[in-house]
């Protein structure tokens, strides 16, 4: 049994998925502290006009050591003039009619809760590329040690678990031999965004923005695979 956990993103970029799509289990790790000016309430895009990154964001409210699925939303206004720029970025794609309509009526109609907002968004999004995994919310497995490298290793085993995937970040922090006596195999992900090229508006590619981008350029079929197929795992 392969696990990945990762905490909530907003329409999170196609490293993310890939973790996701090459774990049977993916634990969506909502409870921890929410991370000001991070990828939990915001997410990257390809300014079509001038060529640019540009950061959609969903404005929040939360303050010092709010866990994420506490955040709320400041307010509804954000939903319109979200879904314009979405529009007026993307309408001109080859593939904006595949999902654009429909993830628009999800981002107007989404939870003012900030984690279930982002869980509607990422549900959404799997179901088109058809994941065949299991979705667990961490909420589902308490109680769990509060030490981040323990409670991790606690998760994979309430799940049985066998493998689990770690991201580059997560070197930070994992003690391997902890995970080296836990019975459990420790795999860390070596996906590289700008490995993953696929066609963009304008001269110039833009790696490691959300998927949407990739979706819109190039389609559900196309994106799938650039999630499955670019990736290296690297046992420890």
């Amino acid at each position: 049994m392969t696990v990945s956990i990762h905490q909530p993103h907003f329409l999170p970029w196609l490293g993310y998925f890939n973790k996701v799509w090459n774990s049977e289990v993916f634990v969506w790790l909502h409870n921890v502290q929410f991370r000001k000016n991070y990828f939990q309430n915001r997410t990257k895009l390809k300014n079509p006009h001038t060529q640019q990154e540009f950061w959609l964001t969903v404005p929040v409210r939360a303050s010092l050591g709010t866990p994420i699925d506490a955040v709320e939303q400041v307010n509804d206004r954000w939903r319109i003039p979200m879904a314009k720029t979405l529009e007026q970025f993307y309408k001109k794609t080859p593939y904006f009619h595949e999902i654009g309509a429909e993830l628009m009526e999800v981002l107007l109609t989404c939870d003012a809760n900030l984690d279930r907002m982002n869980y509607q968004l990422f549900e959404f999004l799997l179901g088109k590329l058809e994941y065949r995994g299991r979705l667990v919310r961490v909420s589902e497995l308490l109680p769990l040690d509060e030490e981040p490298n323990q409670r991790l290793i606690d998760i994979c085993k309430k799940l049985n678990a066998t493998c689990y995937i770690a991201g580059k970040g997560g070197k930070n922090y994992i003690n391997t031999e902890q995970w080296h006596k836990s019975g459990i195999e420790l795999i860390w992900q070596d996906f590289k965004s700008e490995g993953v090229v696929y066609p963009q508006p304008g001269d110039s590619f833009i790696p490691g923005l959300s998927i949407v981008d990739c979706l819109f350029n190039t389609g559900i079929a196309e994106t799938r695979k650039l999630i499955i197929e670019p990736w290296q795992w690297k046992k420890k």
